[in-house]
């Protein structure tokens, strides 16, 4: 099986770049692997620099910075250029201020915000929020008498008086999140999460909301941790590749090999170690110390020479090998998957439909794949919501305006309630035999159909055969997903040892197979311009939609 692994080798460092940073900042560790400040763009940093300063704990160099990009606001639009935040640093680096600080001017900053803070575990959301955060607040006299603390199990919150913002906290359950509308999710511990359960609960409660912003922070984990490697992998190859991203990335790290014992590599991955300490303390500035001195490194390593792996993951931020994860050899990389995003790809008119289901019956997808201009297969994420009461009304509304040349869902999954309701509304089942086939019915693959439609799934997406609009709820879902044994050679995705909603994904391979099968149901003029497309594909053997980038 092949293994997941993360690139060893950093950028190159930009020295005009590196010295504008230091002069503006002060900032002379920069992360090895980072978004880089647009000077052009106004920032809601110093805000939160403020609000840092008022809670007791003024921001260093690299938080300031970070603030500062994860906050710059968009010229065109007004609105927070980023819709994410993905930053990882070795421990005591002053993670725990700063997302603090993120949260306390957010829930001044406008009103009726909502706000989540989650950690490892619901456990230790709530000890760091009674031990740290509560401390904290309560001895700035700033913001005395502007809020009042909720401790009820449960329904532990923060609640700003003036603006009625509401900072709340996860409980990491499948359910967290889930039900009303998010402005900020803080998801600290990030790599301690081993699927994508936070993630999807609080990705569609902001989908809604203009200025929402996720903030995933973290020092490395394990190979155990596989949604913060797959995040820590996707920001290196946005950074590398230079690629425009609506989440800002952040990683202060060494390099495995790097030399441990030897300060010099300790200041290129700990931003908060003071680089000129008087007589071993930080003097760097008047209002701000470095929290991290050598002296308490060598200590560190010192104490922890049994187990230089995980010195190495606490302070130079490097994953520990233990455990390692082996990837599925069925599902899609993440790296195949990305190759084929294209947003801004636009779809013809022959379309197929496919519908899933969630065992729980928590959350419902509708997919459909269709043809873009290249006659390549387009796979679109229609909609994807909270439970089901919302999808027969919207397969209606579907089926008259895009008259799909079939739908599909899987018999043996939970969509199967739908089978009688979509008959009822004039989308009968398709019937066995070709010359009796009808545009617009839907179809009930067989077990190995099914098998062949999740094979053929993986096997176009590794010969560059199709394109997809990088959607989110998709990314997820190849990101978590496994397979199971059919018989004979076949698999088909496997929910229960999944570690994310693989839904969408279900939902991509029935379309993709529905639009192969069914694609002559279409008018012969529809089917003409997606045999011979008008503009022809780039030159090569196998055509890459994102070879524009130089991937």
């Amino acid at each position: 099986m092949t293994r997941t692994t993360l690139t060893i080798s950093a950028p190159p460092i930009d020295q005009e770049y590196a010295d504008r940073v230091r002069e503006v900042y002060g900032l002379t560790c920069l992360p090895r692997w980072g978004t880089r400040r647009n000077f052009d763009r106004p920032t809601l940093g110093g805000k939160a620099a403020k609000c840092a300063k008022a809670l007791g704990t003024p921001y260093m160099p690299w938080q300031r910075y970070t603030a500062d990009i994860g906050l710059e606001i968009d010229l065109d639009t007004g609105l927070l250029a980023y819709r994410g935040v993905d930053l990882t640093v070795p421990r005591q680096s002053g993670k725990t201020t700063t997302v603090l600080s993120i949260g306390v001017h957010r829930g001044n900053a406008w009103p009726r915000q909502r706000i989540l803070y989650g950690a490892q575990t619901g456990t230790a959301a709530r000890e760091k929020w009674e031990d740290e955060h509560l401390p904290i607040l309560e001895s700035a006299k700033a913001f005395a008498g502007k809020y009042r603390v909720r401790k009820a199990n449960g329904r532990e919150a923060i609640l700003w008086t003036k603006t009625r913002s509401i900072h709340t906290l996860t409980t990491n359950k499948e359910q967290s999140g889930h039900g009303k509308v998010l402005d900020l999710a803080l998801l600290d511990e990030y790599f301690a999460q081993v699927d994508y359960r936070l993630d999807q609960a609080t990705g569609p409660a902001m989908i809604t909301r203009l200025n929402a912003q996720k903030w995933r922070l973290s020092t490395a984990g394990t190979s155990k941790s596989v949604p913060f490697n797959a995040m820590r992998a996707r920001g290196r190859a946005a950074v590398e590749q230079g690629r425009q991203s609506k989440i800002a990335f952040f990683d202060w790290c060494a390099l495995p090999g790097m030399d441990r014992t030897d300060p010099a590599v300790w200041r290129t991955c700990m931003p908060a170690l003071c680089p000129a300490p008087v007589r071993g303390v930080c003097r760097c500035s008047t209002e701000w110390r470095h929290t991290i001195t050598e002296d308490a490194v060598f200590a560190e390593l010192e104490a922890m020479a049994a187990d230089l792996a995980e010195f190495d993951r606490a302070y130079l931020n490097i994953a520990r090998e233990d455990g390692e994860v082996d990837r599925d050899p069925n599902v899609p990389t993440p790296e195949e998957w990305e190759l084929l995003g294209d947003k801004e790809r636009v779809g013809g008119d022959v379309v197929a439909i496919a519908i899933d289901i969630t065992p729980k019956r928590d959350h419902a997808v509708i997919v459909a794949a269709g043809f873009d201009p290249y006659g390549l297969p387009r796979i679109a994420v229609l909609d994807y919501g909270e439970g089901t009461g919302w999808l027969r009304d919207r397969i209606v509304e579907l089926h008259e305006k895009l008259r799909p040349v079939a739908w599909v869902l899987d018999e043996k999954s939970p969509a199967a309630t739908l089978v009688l309701p979509m008959d009822r509304a004039g989308i009968p089942r398709m019937k066995e035999r070709k010359e009796d086939w009808q545009r617009g019915h839907l179809w009930i693959p067989t077990v190995p159909q099914y098998g062949a439609a999740c094979g053929d799934f993986t096997d176009i997406v590794r010969q560059g055969q199709l394109v997809h609009l990088d959607q989110a709820e998709l990314t997820v879902a190849i990101d978590g997903a496994a397979s199971r044994p059919l018989g004979d050679g076949l698999w088909a995705w496997a929910r229960k040892i999944a570690s994310a909603d693989i839904s969408p994904l279900v939902a991509a391979s029935l379309a993709l197979a529905a639009l192969l099968r069914f694609q002559d149901l279409a008018t012969p003029a529809q089917v003409a311009v997606a045999a011979a497309p008008s503009t022809p594909p780039p030159d090569g053997d196998v055509y890459r939609p994102t070879g524009r980038l130089s991937i």
